[in-house]
């Protein structure tokens, strides 16, 4: 019987990890080789043990993940990583794939599907939704910018993201280890890319991302 391909899970739930682990366990294909609930720590398991896959959470501690991912597959790059995320898909599944993941797969269609993104996963294969492959499919045959990703850069997304959650600049500040200045720069950026006049246009613009999904 050949060696199952080992798994480490990263995801800051703790019965998210638990249930991760059952489905991977029932289903047979798969070995978990360890868990890790913070940034740290699956930064230094990735490096310790180098599995096959990493299935990831895109928002460890309700932190942007995109950088995680990054981070994780230049330690590991034989690494598999599965981004498994409630971010919406279209925003954030090519970002992760730039990023260095092999899959993306939405948590809303069930933890049952983990084993079967794994293993569409071995052999070289990604693995995406029919919506993430025809928007990938667009921007190979004909240019386009994935719709979601905009001009944005992964920085300027998580600056949203945290403005639209009600953090203020120095709180968005301690969380991406910036200077307040520089995420004042951000805020500007934002400000001329998405064609708005105020600070208050920002905040609201912001949130209706986070409630919608949608730039």
């Amino acid at each position: 019987m050949s060696q199952r391909p080992d798994v480490l899970i990263v995801d800051d739930h703790p019965v998210t990890r638990f249930g991760l682990a059952q489905i991977l366990a029932i289903d047979g294909r798969f070995a978990v080789c360890a868990e890790a609930g913070t940034v740290a720590d699956a930064k230094l398991k990735t490096s310790l043990l180098r599995p096959a896959f990493a299935v990831v959470d895109l928002m460890l501690g309700g932190r942007d993940g995109i950088d995680l991912v990054r981070d994780l597959h230049a330690r590991s790059p034989q690494s598999r990583i599965l981004a498994y995320s409630a971010q919406p898909e279209l925003t954030y599944a090519p970002r992760a794939f730039q990023a260095g993941a092999a899959g993306y797969l939405m948590k809303d269609a069930g933890i049952e599907e983990v084993p079967n993104a794994l293993a569409a996963m071995r052999g070289g294969a990604c693995y995406a939704s029919p919506a993430v492959q025809r928007a990938m499919f667009q921007v190979v045959a004909g240019g386009r910018p994935v719709p979601g990703l905009g001009d944005l850069s992964d920085r300027e997304l998580q600056v949203l993201r945290l403005l639209g959650i009600g953090k203020g600049t120095a709180a968005i500040a301690e969380d991406l280890c910036l200077s307040i200045k520089t995420v004042g720069t951000y805020r500007e950026r934002l400000k001329v890319k998405l064609g708005l006049e105020s600070a208050r246009q920002l905040e609201q613009r912001a949130a209706d991302y986070v409630r919608t999904g949608h730039l």
